[in-house]
């Protein structure tokens, strides 16, 4: 055998035993090789991951519908002057806020025309009050059918706004609201319905409604703007949940109500008043049931309240 016969049986030799090593280490890699198909082993079954949620305790609660609705302060006995006659509008005897008596004049029409001058006709308050409105500029012409002024009492003030048509059918009057002014912040006057107009204005499809303002102290003045919360109904001693609680399944409205072994079971429910952030439950949760408000969760999966749960 020459020399280079044993070079060649040498590399064959460590070829082979380097193939033998390589398939040791396949076959009895120890505990950390990975399995056959690269695939992650399964945890063993019974494992089930704890769900971290909020909930509430269905308790008594009371719950109330609101409108929120902009509206300004006027005038409950109000009236427009109008002159005798048309011509142009020559001076105001009297400007916004000042008082006039029954009788006093407020402004001056002249109803003269080229070759026809006439004598300055005055425009007369009808009643004592003061003047909550000017419309025209004077030099201004006017016609018989223009209010040139507007006088009122400032001693009886109301509320008026505009309801959309959609609300029609549960405005009445004797409905309650809360009523904030931008001249008073952080304060809120109680106030109530007195007047609900029998039309629908066809222009915005809006319905006038009035209202009376108590407890006021004199705080309230005319044209001031002031933003109306109407209360438009309310339920007492009911299930109220957040409206986060009540999820869609298969078309269906349902809750995941906690059961003593702390696992969240799928109960569909009935829905009955809602606001903005809070909805009734007429059927489907006892009192004393508690319901998951928060979390992602499924039927069956078990589940931690967060913080403990919360009170309505």
């Amino acid at each position: 055998m020459n020399n280079v016969e044993r070079i060649v049986r040498l590399v064959l030799l460590a070829l082979i035993a380097l193939s033998a090593i390589a398939l040791a280490l396949t076959f009895f890699g120890g505990k950390d090789a990975a399995p056959t198909g690269g695939k992650t082993p399964r945890a063993p079954s019974g494992s089930a991951v704890t769900l971290t949620v909020g909930a509430v305790r269905a308790e008594p609660a009371s719950l109330i519908q609101t409108i929120r609705l902009n509206g300004d302060v006027s005038s409950k006995s109000k009236i427009s002057l109008f002159a005798d006659t048309a011509g142009k509008l020559v001076s105001y005897e009297a400007g916004i806020g000042s008082e006039v008596r029954r009788g006093g004049i407020v402004a001056r029409v002249d109803p003269s025309r080229p070759g026809a001058p006439y004598a300055v006709s005055p425009v007369r308050s009808t009643i004592d009050g003061t003047v909550i409105d000017l419309p025209y500029t004077v030099g201004e012409t006017v016609s018989t059918s223009s209010p040139v002024a507007v006088v009122g009492t400032l001693k009886d003030l109301q509320l008026i706004t505009h309801v959309p048509e959609k609300y029609i059918s549960i405005l009445r009057t004797g409905l309650s609201a809360s009523v904030s002014l931008v001249s008073w912040p952080g304060e809120v006057f109680p106030a109530v319905v007195t007047m609900v107009s029998p039309v629908v204005d066809t222009a915005s499809r809006t319905v006038e409604i009035r209202l009376d303002v108590t407890d006021a102290s004199g705080r309230l003045r005319h044209g001031m703007f002031a933003v109306i919360v109407l209360v438009t109904r309310e339920v007492h001693d009911t299930i109220v949940v957040p409206k986060t609680a009540v999820r869609t399944y298969n078309q269906q409205n349902v809750v995941y109500v906690i059961d003593e072994d702390g696992i969240a079971r799928r109960t569909v429910v009935e829905t009955g008043l809602s606001n903005d952030t809070e909805i009734q439950l007429v059927a489907g949760v006892s009192f004393g049931d508690l319901v998951v408000a928060s979390g992602a969760v499924s039927d069956g999966s078990p589940v931690r309240v967060a913080g403990g749960e919360k009170r309505k």
